[in-house]
């Protein structure tokens, strides 16, 4: 099967739960004998991983992510013929790995090259994943762009809805992102197949619990780290001493914007920003922590909470759909950009140590059930069915 999974970001300075599902995916699938025929931005991410789980097409020297049609024509460039020549093996699918236009653009392009079904795993959509021409076009021009440059800019989301409404399976990780999938595209077919968790590895552990309140992800907007420090600002002035533990890469700019906030909080001494840390620190971290707390402003299914609670976490998490579609009833839930109700909510549950101890229980009961080999099940069948609908594979030309 050949895979499109272009992305930007590197084991041991930050990763999304797109990389690290499509490694322990990889996994699965290498286990099953079927070979995964990646491109991939140099490095490999299973090199610096340590994996050898799929085959690695290395490409260079693309801008990420893609801005522009020049930025999109480069990396067509770069990557479809390094996967083209295996049309004559005569692959049973093209298998984008995530919604990003390096992906699903290529991956129509492989599609219409070698008449093999495409099929998308998505994670999250953002407001201009999938947007017209014509709607990206006015959404610019009502943010101020120039008349070019509302143009130009317009045409990579295009062409990506274009290439994604014209795949043969849509695979989404929760029900919320299937139905942002379903109104942005006008596809019915759209399947969920949820995420999994390596349970031997996330489970929990005793240890002195030294940080009050942990966070795991990007230092990034998205995850509304800025939100998390204000309503640390607010339980640092009721706990004075207490810690909170924030883990995950960024770019340099962020990591310097964040901890700048910090000391203009006047809690640079109360947060500890840690950076990426490799598995086994990150579960021994986890279990040394007493609150996971998570006020992301846009997530598909977040692998950041199911290993948080894989190590018995109680969770503070933002109510935003994608979260609350898949850890309901076994986590705490503040209203997004709510740093006063999210300092309240942590208060009480450090505060109450019954009630912290229930929902980590509960949260760890709850995620034993999450499985990547029941997960490549169910990808398994949905491409076959594509590949089933398409025709039969041809034979090999001689």
């Amino acid at each position: 099967m050949i895979c499109l999974f272009v992305h930007r970001y590197r084991w041991g300075r930050q990763i999304r739960g797109d990389e690290r599902g499509f490694l322990e995916k990889a996994k699965v699938y290498k286990a099953r004998r079927v070979s995964l025929l990646t491109v991939e931005m140099h490095p490999s991410f299973q090199r610096d991983a340590k994996e050898n789980a799929y085959v690695s097409f290395e490409i260079r020297d693309c801008r990420l992510p893609l801005r522009s049609p020049l930025d999109m024509a480069a990396l067509l460039v770069r990557s479809v013929p390094r996967l083209a020549f295996v049309g004559l093996e005569r692959p049973s699918a093209i298998y984008a790995y995530n919604q990003d236009p390096e992906n699903v653009v290529s991956g129509y392009l492989l599609k219409v090259i070698l008449r093999r079904p495409l099929v998308i795993v998505y994670h999250h959509l953002s407001e201009d994943t999938f947007a017209s021409f014509r709607d990206g076009f006015a959404s610019r021009r009502q943010r101020k762009y120039g008349l070019f440059n509302s143009i130009w800019r317009s045409i990579v989301p295009a062409a990506n809805r274009f290439s994604a409404i014209r795949a043969d399976a849509h695979l989404a990780l929760s029900e919320a992102t299937k139905t942002d999938v379903v109104k942005s595209l006008g596809v019915q077919d759209c399947v969920v197949v949820g995420n999994g968790l390596d349970r031997e590895k996330f489970r929990t552990k005793k240890r002195d619990q030294v940080y009050d309140a942990v966070f795991l992800g990007r230092l990034v907007p998205q995850k509304g780290i800025d939100i998390l420090l204000k309503s640390w600002s607010i339980v640092h002035g009721k706990l004075p001493q207490a810690k909170l533990l924030l883990m995950g890469g960024g770019d340099r700019s962020d990591q310097q914007k964040y901890q700048a906030m910090a000391k203009d909080l006047g809690i640079a001494d109360a947060v500890i920003f840690r950076g990426f840390v490799g598995d086994k620190e990150l579960v021994e971290l986890l279990n040394s922590s007493k609150v996971f707390v998570f006020p992301s402003r846009r997530e598909g299914f977040a692998q950041a909470v199911s290993q948080a609670m894989g190590c018995g976490l109680c969770c503070v998490l933002s109510d935003i759909p994608s979260l609350r579609d898949v850890y309901d009833d076994v986590a705490l839930f503040v209203p997004p950009e709510r740093p006063d109700e999210l300092a309240d909510t942590v208060l009480s549950v450090l505060g109450d140590d019954e009630r912290r101890a229930k929902f980590g229980a509960r949260a760890n009961a709850y995620v034993q059930r999450f499985d990547w080999e029941r997960v490549v099940e169910k990808e398994s069948a949905e491409i076959s069915l594509s590949v089933l609908n398409y025709g039969p594979v041809s034979a090999p030309t001689k």
